[in-house]
């Protein structure tokens, strides 16, 4: 970073011809007094306390950040460190062994443990960072409805480009999505989006946008994505998002895009499950970072975002993640039809269009759940039955009733699971082993009073003969029955 002085001589031309001053000289880098014989910290200090005079320097997780002039923190590599290190040492006073260490003295004198969006210094009467909205001209407090100054305080790592206007309104952009989505989906878009412009994570939600091409998914998005600002996030396939890497770039994120979440390798599905599900939970994880340390115990901050033309086809017998969507249907394609100048207008009402956000996210806030309306809950439905085979299966064949009375036998509900399989066609990556079958129906179940038993009872299948004594059986769900059309052996050949 090189910071030069403003301030030219022609403006004063009464100092110019008495002065010898270099007013074309940078402020920084400039030369620092390094005393090469002296381990690296100590010259590392030296660095800092000219640097200091400049632009902060601080080191979060392992990584570098200078203080901006607009009071935000830019991330700086080693090499970067190592390099404006260089240009302060114009006579080569330290070898490249020194530069390294003195990059490591620094990160130890200037670490901080706040995480981007946290407070670094925080005052005892410091407004919660999740009541926090970043814009050009500040930081807007949800909770009090003031305009803050930026402060090195804070640990912010950019802001966007639109500035907070409490009078500003956005008609175009109510008008257009009255032409997209279904209105029952306004509200809920509307919380959405304003739960994005904060880091709070507590509503442990997902954003599903699925359907037709040209449906108003991809502008949506656009508005999304310049509402947080290009700092603060991120586009990622589900397939590098399930990779050795997929989170690295997501720490200091509002916002996680899957632009086309159908487009998955069956073989990654798994684990692009798995993280979607911790991240939307707000689950402390382990953060594997390229040619960098491991982060244990990290919460990802970023909402995630997906949209397709039609959903991924996850198997997720715990229903955890379909309870979690906020599935929006886009019916209706203007393939043919788009206007090219749309962009441009509703980038000029993203003041407006932040203030829509905000009343949603206080709205949110104040009802403790998001609106959802009746689109949105058959959607939901259909997303949790689409992601879970045994649901379907036991919606189709099977009566819950979470009563100790009912007893259904692994082995007959297996015979008729995969009589059932067969019809429906299933894929063989839905198919399950009867072990699986078992532990999918649980997951599945457990909720509506169903459970696993083992013991030895006798039993008699109350659609077949009851004479003896009854069957002796172990493994079987208890709270459930088969319905009679559905029983194996009654099925017509």
């Amino acid at each position: 970073m090189m910071l030069r002085r403003t301030l030219k001589m022609s403006r004063y031309p009464e100092f110019e011809a008495h002065s010898d001053f270099d007013w074309d000289e940078p402020l920084w880098p400039r030369e620092v007094d390094y005393d090469p014989s002296r381990h690296a910290s100590n010259n590392a200090h030296r660095f800092l306390c000219a640097r200091d005079d400049h632009a902060r320097l601080i080191c979060s997780d392992g990584d570098l950040y200078t203080l901006t002039g607009n009071n935000t923190y830019e991330l700086m590599t080693d090499a970067q460190v190592q390099s404006e290190i260089r240009q302060t040492d114009k006579e080569v006073r330290l070898d490249i062994t020194k530069l390294g260490l003195m990059v490591r003295e620094i990160k130890i004198a200037r670490s901080v443990s706040a995480r981007p969006f946290e407070w670094i210094n925080a005052r005892d009467d410091a407004p919660s960072p999740n009541d926090l909205i970043l814009a050009n001209n500040g930081i807007f407090n949800v909770a009090t409805d003031e305009l803050m100054d930026l402060t090195p305080d804070y640990f912010a790592t950019g802001v966007p480009d639109w500035a907070f206007d409490r009078e500003a309104d956005c008609p175009m952009w109510k008008s257009k999505l009255g032409e997209w989505l279904e209105p029952s989906f306004h509200p809920t878009l509307q919380e959405w989006f304003g739960l994005n412009l904060v880091p709070d994570t507590s509503f442990e939600k997902i954003a599903a946008m699925i359907g037709a091409s040209r449906g108003g998914k991809g502008t949506i998005k656009g508005v999304l994505e310049q509402l947080v600002g290009r700092h603060h996030r991120a586009s990622i396939m589900l397939n590098d998002l399930a990779g050795d890497f997929g989170l690295q770039a997501m720490i200091d994120k509002r916002l996680m895009i899957i632009p086309d979440a159908s487009d998955t390798e069956l073989s990654k599905r798994s684990m692009a499950l798995e993280r979607m599900k911790s991240i939307s939970g707000n689950d402390a994880v382990s953060v594997n970072r390229k040619n960098k340390a491991m982060l244990s115990e990290v919460r990802i901050p970023a909402k995630i975002t997906l949209l397709a033309n039609k959903h991924p086809k996850f198997i997720d017998e715990s229903g955890a993640l379909a309870i979690r969507e906020l599935v929006f249907v886009f019916d209706r394609s203007f393939a043919g039809k788009e206007d090219l100048t749309l962009k441009a207008r509703l980038t000029d009402e993203l003041p407006g269009i932040a203030n829509w956000a905000v009343e949603g996210l206080k709205r949110l806030r104040r009802n403790g759940k998001f609106t959802i309306g009746e689109r949105g809950r058959v959607a939901q439905e259909q997303l949790t039955d689409s992601q879970s085979p045994a649901l379907r299966f036991t919606k189709e064949c099977l009566s819950t009733t979470g009563d100790e009375s009912d007893v259904l036998p692994v082995a007959l509900a297996f015979d008729a699971y995969r009589e059932w399989a067969d019809r429906e066609s299933l894929s063989m990556r839905e198919r399950r082993n009867r072990s699986d079958f078992k532990d999918d129906m649980i997951a599945a179940l457990r909720a509506r009073g169903v459970r696993y038993a083992t013991n030895q009872i006798r039993w008699h299948d109350p659609h077949l003969s009851k004479l003896g004594n009854g069957e002796r059986v172990r493994a079987r769900f208890v709270g459930l029955k088969l319905k009679r059309e559905f029983h194996p052996e009654l099925l017509s050949p």
